[in-house]
């Protein structure tokens, strides 16, 4: 049996909420999504899984077509989020060209969401809801099984939705969350060349990313992960991917976590087994700034990490309260005078255009900013994503007045652009704003200087001086 899953090119540009500049130059990360689902399955016996990569691996959509044909592959998936579906539907007309037998299995964010909608779509003919491991796993072994797939059988698996042959769409009762993490395989690297991949401001050559933790349990008003179900590897588990693949070379790593420092304790016990190991290894974290103290940028620092981007957000506590953060301005003082006194990098996160944010709102963040000196900053605008708390409550208040996320997922069309919830300024002035704050920050001497020490060979020299002058001239 033959799996190709394929990351397609970026053909439809969505504009972010990020910087537009850094979205499109700060980093070409492999999909670990993917990669744990490839791992799900890729050692059961019979199956042949490959993992397409258009962009890293320039494959044009003719190359592909005549891989498809002459490969003939069984499945192909695709992780979808709202912001590449585009993408995704021009890939997979090209399957649908080249080959008629090939079932096309969208999972991810975008399908999690709107998986009636993405069914409806004529080619999808699988969706995975939630996490993809086990629901995928089940979905194969139905087509090794030799009995044929049937709907009888496709009705059992959690987590999946189909199409009858009469075109009726089936969506299985949800699958719950995988409790134990450790008893996941590690993502499956060996099915793609992760020196291909890089992070303009990573230390050495080859960065891997690793996940540790799934969910949060805290509130923010503008993210997907609000209060859901917290999980995570325990410390050992980690060392041994870590020992992995430090064996194949490589020194530098980045936890991918949303919030790798919510248990104190596993944080701690991880800082103390990697500081034993003698690894000789650095990485990076996110991290909220409520769960940063002395002890544990001590052990951080001890243990590594050289980095640990915070979700500042505002230096406004009346904004921070909107967006139930659950912290207050001098948490974000704190966090950072302890991470700096033990030489920690700090990023800061930032957004405006918050509802009912004013221009006295905004200087104070600018303030908070000049106060605790980050060696980064990144500033995003208020979007409100699809089907969060945020989009929910400018729903039921009548600030968005209509639904026009569930219209781009009926009826995606290139022409979309997304959506602030400022009541105050336009797109165009928040845009204004945004580019003038980054442009501001970062071509501060001190932190040019900074980024001209921390440079660590022509090609990421020649990387940064072409962001610059995206800056400059945006």
């Amino acid at each position: 049996m033959k799996i190709f899953f394929i990351i397609p090119p970026n053909i439809h540009y969505i504009e972010p909420y990020a910087y537009v500049e850094a979205d499109k130059s700060n980093a070409i990360r492999p999909s670990l999504g993917l990669l744990y689902v490839a791992a799900a399955v890729k050692d059961i016996p019979g199956v042949d899984i490959r993992i397409i990569d258009m962009n890293i691996d320039e494959i044009s959509m003719e190359t592909l077509e005549k891989l498809i044909a002459e490969e003939s592959p069984d499945i192909v998936g695709f992780s979808v989020l709202t912001f590449n579906l585009l993408n995704c539907m021009e890939v997979c007309k090209i399957v649908r060209k080249a080959s008629t037998q090939a079932k096309i299995c969208f999972g991810g964010w975008h399908p999690t969401l709107y998986p009636e909608e993405t069914l409806a779509f004529g080619f999808v003919d699988y969706i995975v809801i939630g996490e993809g491991e086990l629901t995928f796993k089940e979905l194969v072994s139905l087509y090794l099984d030799g009995s044929g797939i049937t709907e009888e059988k496709l009705s059992a698996v959690n987590g999946l939705g189909y199409k009858t042959s009469e075109g009726e769409i089936v969506i299985n009762p949800p699958r719950p969350v995988v409790k134990k993490l450790d008893d996941l395989p590690l993502p499956a690297y060996d099915l793609v060349d992760p020196t291909k991949y890089s992070h303009l401001l990573a230390c050495t050559d080859q960065v891997v990313n690793i996940m540790t933790s799934r969910g949060c349990p805290q509130g923010c008003v503008f993210c997907d992960l609000r209060r859901s179900p917290y999980r995570y590897r325990t410390p050992g588990n980690i060392l041994e991917e870590i020992r992995f693949w430090v064996n194949k070379g490589v020194r530098e790593f980045f936890i991918q976590d949303d919030n790798f420092t919510i248990n104190r304790k596993r944080t701690i016990e991880f800082c103390n087994l990697l500081k034993d190991a003698d690894l000789n290894i650095t990485y990076k974290i996110s991290s909220r700034v409520d769960y940063i103290d002395d002890e544990l940028s001590e052990h951080l620092k001890r243990s590594g990490c050289y980095r640990i981007y915070f979700g500042v957000e505002s230096g406004s506590q009346r904004i921070l309260d909107y967006l139930e953060k659950g912290i207050k301005t001098q948490d974000i003082r704190k966090a950072f005078r302890s991470a700096q006194k033990f030489g920690i990098d700090c990023c800061a996160y930032i957004m405006i255009g918050v509802p009912s944010e004013t221009k006295d709102d905004i200087d104070m963040t600018m303030d908070l900013i000049k106060e605790i000196r980050p060696r980064h900053l990144h500033c995003s605008i208020c979007t409100p994503m699809p089907k969060t708390y945020l989009y929910n409550r400018l729903m039921e208040d009548g600030t968005i007045e209509h639904d026009y996320w569930l219209d781009f997922a009926k009826k995606p069309d290139p022409s979309f652009r997304t959506s602030f919830a400022s009541k105050l300024y336009s797109a165009e002035e928040l845009r204004d704003m945004q580019n003038a704050i980054q442009r501001q920050f970062y071509f501060n001497p001190g932190i040019i200087f900074h980024e001209i020490l921390r440079t660590r060979g022509l090609k990421q020299f020649f990387a940064k001086f072409q962001m610059a002058l995206r800056m400059l001239f945006h």
